[in-house]
């Protein structure tokens, strides 16, 4: 297994923006750190459980990409199209209770489920770094574990950095709060190119 090319492409494709990443920035910044931390653990989670998949399921996800990944895009833009709304109306303080919603151990699981930029990394990364050289059950579950770890320190980072600049952030929430929903539309429309 390629280990080195397959660590660098994991590396890239989780630390660049995307849904998981903007989310966890925008969460720490609205309820802190300590707080989004569950999230972060549902990513991760959902991380697993969507590789592990790719690796049981790759042969046949292969057979039918064109419409699982109609399915996956059309899903996963309504969701990202619905946080980018949410992202955009959002005043502040008084929907702290909500937030706690939406950003909840269970919402970051699941989302995972639906993330059109996951979906295609984990076929992708299966499928051409994991698969080819290897069938054994115990590597392909390490080989998930791995990425889902990487997932984990992705969001983690991204949260820290949004915890750490909240002071600079909320003093600037109108203007941060269109840039965060103008990624996530555009993240919405990318899924289409």
């Amino acid at each position: 297994m390629p280990f080195v090319p397959l660590l660098f492409y994991a590396l890239a494709a989780s630390f660049t923006p995307g849904p998981n990443n903007l989310m966890a920035l925008d969460g720490a910044r609205r309820i802190g750190l300590r707080k989004i931390f569950p999230f972060v653990l549902g990513i991760s989670g959902g991380c697993l459980g969507v590789m592990l998949l790719a690796c049981v399921f790759n042969l046949v996800l292969y057979r039918w990409i064109p419409g699982i990944r109609l399915i996956m895009s059309v899903l996963g833009s309504g969701y990202m199209l619905w946080l980018a709304i949410k992202i955009w109306r959002s005043t502040g303080a008084e929907e702290q209770e909500e937030l706690h919603k939406v950003y909840s151990f269970r919402t970051g699981f699941w989302l995972q489920f639906i993330n059109p930029k996951l979906l295609l990394y984990a076929i992708t990364v299966i499928s051409a770094f994991a698969i080819p050289y290897s069938t054994s059950p115990f590597q392909l579950v390490v080989v998930s574990l791995m990425l889902s770890l990487i997932g984990l320190a992705s969001s983690g980072s991204w949260a820290a950095f949004g915890a750490l600049f909240q002071p600079f952030l909320s003093r600037h929430e109108r203007a941060f709060n269109g840039i965060m929903a103008l990624l996530l539309l555009y993240s919405a429309v990318a899924v289409w190119f």
